[in-house]
């Protein structure tokens, strides 16, 4: 710690030796202006006042070099040792000062009043007196020394005044001058006092401070217990982790992988040299920037969660000769105040639920199945009896098996549609792609729904070219499409409403547009029309026949030919389904 008390007593030195050169420049300019400017024959030479500033000069320089070496020691008695030589270069140079610019007859003497208030700072009360009584010694020497002509009397006026001619004036002057010396030396005193009085409430606060100090490390100690406590639930945690029986990966905020548990180190074929290994932050750190590190090859799909609007990956790799599947969510981790620490990769184990998945659809598959034999031959027989082959049927008879021959058609297009849907998620769709007119397509479902628009009163507009490309489909699955999607126009259209079919060549793809003024769809539903089983909610209050199924079919359909469907819709208003068919192969 240093001592307040000797840095003080520098600085003042410092000071001393900085004022030395402003009032020794000082003396020098008052001189020669004394002697340019006055009229009178004054008593001195402008070489003498050189060779005094040329001293002067080389006495402060000497200061300066004792004051460096005193200031790299910093010890009390190199510093007390320099601060009386500097009071005593101080008062030399100015009682030379003082009789060369004329004795009694100068102001000299004012320049006393600095080495009195320094030396208040550099040695207290008593030193500020001691000092007070030798200034006034020299002034009053000087002047009695002058009048009886034993030193040299410099006449700045160039002849004798009154003050010098007269001993009892020039002693009442100086005398009058000794008396404020010390006055000032009582003062400074009194301010000195005030540094040191603050210097060690300094101390006191330094001292509290190094209590303060001591509390800290009491502190630092309980901190690394706390720390060690801390060690010890971070040990929890990673062994809770550890155990999940899912994949964790956790990457930090530098987007590097810090850690991973058991299940990902065994199904990824981690190993220790993966923590600190960078990973991509592209599309939120995707598993396909995993690439090299995890082991072994996996395919990677983005899923869209309909519920919570964010978009996971579904992952695929093969476990010691089995396919498994994982869902992959990514979750910031922060804190309350949003403060980001990285970025945790969590795999949810999906390979038990697709296998139920796929029971439910050969479940699905074998059900059709079996159902679609009787229902074919309950349509033919009531088909035969409605035609009459059985005998005359009266008209209440023929309403009722019109009824169940529509209701047994309903449920043979639900069949065929479960068995599409099977087909599709098996990979069992078969398709039949060659070239042809889309025309005929249309020609197709045009005939088909003529007999429904006579009945529903609602109006159909077909708008086509003259004249459409032949591009590579297959005719059947297409029919299929155009034919779900005209029926749902009808079918969610009310009476007197109105039904718009339209074909567009574009410059590489054909764009077919169904558009209806019927009841619409809720805003909150669209995301979820082209999932399996879905029906709008306002649809389902109209109590109309449907599976929910006809829009899954379509868009796999259309992904399959290598278009795209989207629909566009506003409650009450209508809607609008168009899907892209491209012109090449």
């Amino acid at each position: 710690m240093k001592d307040i008390s000797i840095e003080r007593k520098i600085e003042v030195n410092a000071w001393l030796i900085r004022a030395r050169w402003f009032y020794g420049l000082g003396v020098f300019i008052i001189g020669v202006l004394t002697k340019v400017i006055s009229e009178s024959n004054v008593d001195f030479s402008v070489s003498s006042m050189v060779s005094l500033l040329v001293i002067f000069s080389l006495a402060n320089f000497i200061v300066i070099g004792l004051f460096r070496v005193v200031k790299k020691k910093r010890t009390n008695l190199a510093v007390q040792m320099l601060s009386s030589f500097q009071m005593f270069v101080e008062l030399a140079i100015l009682a030379v000062v003082m009789q060369s610019a004329g004795g009694i007859e100068s102001i000299s003497y004012v320049f006393f009043f600095m080495p009195i208030v320094s030396a208040a700072f550099l040695f207290g009360t008593l030193g500020s007196i001691v000092i007070a009584f030798f200034s006034a010694l020299i002034i009053n020497s000087i002047i009695v020394l002058e009048y009886f002509d034993i030193i040299h009397h410099v006449y700045r006026y160039g002849v004798p005044t009154t003050e010098f001619n007269d001993l009892s004036i020039a002693l009442t002057k100086t005398i009058a001058v000794s008396i404020f010396y010390f006055i000032v030396s009582i003062y400074s005193s009194f301010g000195a006092e005030l540094l040191i009085s603050r210097e060690k409430s300094l101390a006191k606060k330094t001292e509290l401070l190094d209590q303060k100090s001591k509390l800290l490390a009491r502190r630092e100690k309980k901190l690394s217990q706390i720390n060690i406590l801390l060690l010890e639930e971070k040990n929890k945690i990673f062994s809770i982790i550890s155990n999940i029986t899912d994949p964790i990966i956790f990457i930090d905020i530098k987007g590097s992988i810090s850690l991973f548990n058991k299940a990902a180190k065994d199904i990824f074929k981690f190993d220790d040299g993966v923590i600190g290994k960078k990973v991509a932050k592209k599309d939120n750190y995707s598993i396909n920037n995993f690439r090299g590190l995890i082991k072994g090859d996996f395919e990677i799909k983005k899923i869209v969660d309909d519920d919570e609007d964010t978009i996971d990956e579904e992952m695929t790799l093969d476990y010691h000769g089995q396919q498994k599947f994982y869902k992959v969510n990514s979750a910031t981790v922060d804190d309350k105040d949003k403060i980001i620490y990285g970025y945790l990769k969590i795999f949810y184990d999906l390979t038990r639920e697709r296998a139920i998945d796929k029971m439910k659809s050969e479940f699905i598959t074998i059900a059709a199945h079996q159902l679609r034999t009787p229902l074919s031959a309950i349509k033919w027989v009531i088909k035969m009896i409605l035609d009459g082959d059985t005998g005359k049927l009266n008209a209440e008879q023929e309403e009722l098996l019109i009824k169940g021959y529509k209701s047994n058609e309903r449920i043979i297009e639900l069949v065929n549609n479960l068995l599409n849907v099977s087909r599709i998620e098996e990979g069992r769709f078969g398709y039949k792609f060659k070239k042809g007119n889309f025309e005929e397509v249309l020609d197709i479902v045009l005939e088909n729904v003529d007999n429904i628009i006579k009945h529903s009163k609602i109006s159909l507009i077909v708008n086509k070219p003259k004249s459409i490309p032949k591009i590579y489909m297959d005719k059947e699955r297409l029919s299929l499409v155009l034919q779900n999607l005209v029926d749902n126009a009808i079918k969610y259209t009310p009476e007197n409403g109105k039904v718009e079919v339209s074909v567009k060549i574009e410059e590489k793809t054909l764009r077919i547009i169904v558009k209806d003024n019927g009841v619409g769809v809720p805003e909150i539903e669209k995301s979820k029309l082209f999932s399996k089983f879905f029906r709008a909610s306002n649809v389902m209050r109209m109590q109309t026949e449907g599976s929910g199924l006809g829009l899954f079919i379509a868009k796999n359909i259309i992904e399959k030919h290598g278009g795209q469907i989207e629909l566009k819709s506003q409650e009450g208003r209508g809607t609008e389904v168009n899907f892209t068919l491209p012109l090449k192969n």
